[in-house]
This record gives structure tokens, C-alpha cells and sequence, in this order.
């Protein structure tokens, strides 16, 4: 009977011990500085008669990627997307960093894009016929 006894609290011990978890509660979980799904901004403003609108966005997370995509214009014409730094002040368009759109075209596109503060203009080129609203939406990856 004895036997029996410490075997069934042997048993209980080993039943205990295999329920406990091995994780180490002072563990550090590493976040990735690169996100695996894109971060998507949607920003909504109006481009004047003959003039220009800027946004602004920050990009906190990169893996290089960057498309900027007119989804939406209250006018059917052509406009000017162009994207490039912001320094606070200055919306400063880069080199190559702009092209003629209308809404739903293809995204214009960026690589090599790091972390920081970036803007984006729409330009009327003379098509507008009064101020035209407008949805844009920045992925970066």
C-alpha cells in the first residue's frame, strides 16, 4: 500500500511538472522594425483653380516601398502627383518623383524609401474648372 501511495504521488509531481509552461517570463519579444503587411494613410483634400495642394506623412516603419495612388477626383482631368521630403516648411519634390494622373491610375511608385517625413502635391495643370476634391492613398511596406 505504501508502494502504491508514493507511486500516485510520484505520478501527481510528474502530472504538475508537465503542466507547467518553460517560457521565460523575462523574455523580450523583438517587434520588427520592418512591417510585412503595408501601411496604408488615406488623405483627402482640394487642389485650387490653377494651384497646388500638399499633404504630409510620416513614414515610421520601411522596407524601402512606397505607392501613392489618386483614388478619388470630383473632376474627370488630368492632374499632377508628385511626392518628395518635408523638412517642416517645404514640400521639396524629387527628382523624377512626379507624373500626370487621373484618378484610379496605376500608383506612382518608390523604392529605397527610408523612414522620415515625406509630402505629396496635386497639381491642377489648367484642366480644373473650380476647385476639385480629391482621396489619395500612400502604402509603404
Amino acid at each position: 500500500m505504501k508502494r502504491l501511495v508514493q507511486l500516485f504521488a510520484a505520478l501527481c509531481v510528474l502530472a504538475a511538472a508537465s503542466a507547467c509552461t518553460t517560457d521565460d517570463p523575462t523574455a523580450t519579444t523583438t517587434i520588427p522594425l520592418v512591417p510585412t503587411q503595408p501601411i496604408v494613410d488615406t488623405l483627402s483634400g482640394t487642389i485650387p483653380l490653377k494651384g497646388t495642394d500638399t499633404k504630409v506623412f510620416s513614414v515610421v516603419l520601411s522596407n524601402g516601398a512606397l505607392d501613392i495612388t489618386l483614388t478619388a477626383l470630383s473632376q474627370p482631368v488630368v492632374v499632377n502627383l508628385g511626392a518628395g521630403t518635408w523638412d517642416g516648411t517645404t514640400c521639396t519634390l524629387g527628382t523624377n518623383a512626379t507624373r500626370n494622373v487621373t484618378a484610379g491610375s496605376a500608383p506612382l511608385s518608390f523604392t529605397g524609401v527610408g523612414t522620415g517625413n515625406y509630402c505629396v502635391q496635386l497639381q491642377d495643370l489648367g484642366n480644373l474648372t473650380g476647385p476639385a476634391t480629391y482621396t489619395i492613398t500612400i502604402a509603404h511596406y
